[in-house]
């Protein structure tokens, strides 16, 4: 194994006083490679005392960009570099789920046999210093920090019953610190970790799309939906994409999966290059924009506003963006016909048929188009009563999504109201 092509391994080691190989700040004996090049990765067995060490030493971190993430909707953010030793982070400002760390941590303590994958260690090349040794198998790990892009959970249950046992070591005495761990140790960049963390966390079971889609770059979909955040004035630090849910306490308008569906709608395959993905980047962006011009509402609202919109309008629902999907692809297909400039001329005009200063009106009821108490989306399904009979819920379904891109379009397209939506614009 040439140890060499990975920036970061010395070709020779340091030295003690006596002149004898320095063993660093960590020690991986018993070391097995697999791989070369950028698919290398060494793995070795641990005792719980070992792994404790190295985060009392602070050699073990986590990066919260490619981790599970800091909670969305916080004014300031929390630093997002966390050493292991800091012990659990804080749920309030960090997606970490405490309860699960505990459970593991108890069974661990009262000797319960864990079925718990390899814990994942990754040095990132260029930013550490280590020296193998192959006669011995052996790495010397001198500076640098090991991040964790997987099984941040299992450390910390770890560390914690460690710090248990030393504590009150005849409480526990069916847990022993020599405990065995595998330890799978990576070569990644930070981007890589990120895909380490959506093949690991998304791939085979349900997660938070939304962080996964943020952290993978191997989905096209995710780059185009991120290059349109970055392109829209209106989108820039206004998407949620951390979990799936936006709750009343968070300002954002959207989380980042809705918005990857969003621009399905104009992406004929999921594999594009990079001139298509900028030129569809550019077409989402200035139709959101437009949007959120006649809809102010889809803009960046304080948290106390959005939470009134959410309260009493669909207009920034998350079915009501599957509606305007279907607008982005139409106005997509007008670029395709009359070029940028008069395409967004003209639907600037047709999008002011949404606008709060138009009243519609729908049987007895008048108002703004996006009220919840518009009987139109009861008729249609978009909303339905709670169980109390007055609480309305904005339903999310397939059919509920159908019917918005519908009633859009036709609102729109038409110089007025169709009739079989049951309604007339009155201005």
């Amino acid at each position: 194994m040439q140890t060499i092509e990975i920036q970061g391994f010395l070709k020779k080691p340091k030295l003690t006083a006596s002149g004898k190989p320095y063993g660093g700040r960590f020690t991986c004996y018993d070391v097995q490679w697999t791989g070369e090049g950028r698919e290398a990765l060494i793995t070795f067995t641990v005792t719980a005392e070992e792994i404790a060490a190295a985060a009392e030493s602070r050699l073990l971190w986590t990066d919260q960009d490619v981790q599970r993430g800091i909670q969305p909707g916080l004014t300031n953010r929390p630093p997002r570099e966390l050493p292991l030793s800091d012990g659990y982070p804080d749920s309030k400002l960090y997606v970490f789920d405490a309860n699960n760390a505990d459970d593991m941590t108890e069974k661990l303590l009262r000797g319960e046999r864990l079925f718990l994958g390899p814990l994942i260690w990754n040095l990132r090349p260029g930013t550490f210093e280590a020296y193998w040794d192959q006669k011995d198998a052996t790495i010397f790990i001198y500076d640098g920090k090991i991040y964790l892009p997987d099984s941040h959970h299992r450390q910390q249950a770890i560390l914690k019953a460690v710090r248990c046992s030393h504590e009150a070591a005849s409480s526990y005495p069916k847990f022993s610190t020599s405990k065995q761990f595998k330890v799978e140790l990576y070569f990644l960049s930070k981007e890589d970790e990120g895909n380490y963390f959506y093949d690991k966390n998304q791939r085979p079971k349900p997660t938070a799309k939304s962080k996964a889609y943020d952290l993978t770059t191997l989905d096209d979909l995710s780059l185009l939906a991120k290059k349109v955040m970055a392109k829209s004035s209106s989108l820039w630090d206004n998407v949620n994409r951390v979990t799936d849910r936006l709750t009343a306490k968070n300002p954002q308008v959207i989380t980042l999966s809705t918005l990857r569906e969003m621009v399905k709608s104009i992406a004929s395959v999921d594999s594009l290059d990079d001139p298509e993905m900028e030129g569809l980047a550019i077409v989402a962006a200035t139709f959101y924009d437009l949007l959120a011009k006649v809809r102010p509402e889809l803009g960046i609202l304080a948290a106390r506003d959005r939470r009134t919109v959410r309260e009493h309008m669909i207009v920034d629902s998350a079915v009501m963006m599957h509606g305007y999907a279907a607008l982005m692809r139409e106005f997509n297909d007008t670029i395709a016909k009359v070029g940028v400039k008069k395409a967004t001329s003209d639907w600037l005009d047709k999008l002011e048929r949404l606008s709060s200063q138009r009243k519609y009106t729908f049987e007895s009821w008048s108002g703004d188009l996006f009220e919840k108490g518009n009987p139109l989306w009861q008729r249609t399904g978009v909303i339905k009563p709670g169980r109390d009979g007055k609480r309305l819920t904005v339903l999310n379904t397939g059919a509920a999504r159908s019917d918005c891109g519908r009633i859009l379009r036709q609102l729109v397209s038409m110089d007025h109201c169709p009739k079989d939506l049951g309604f007339l614009a009155t201005h």
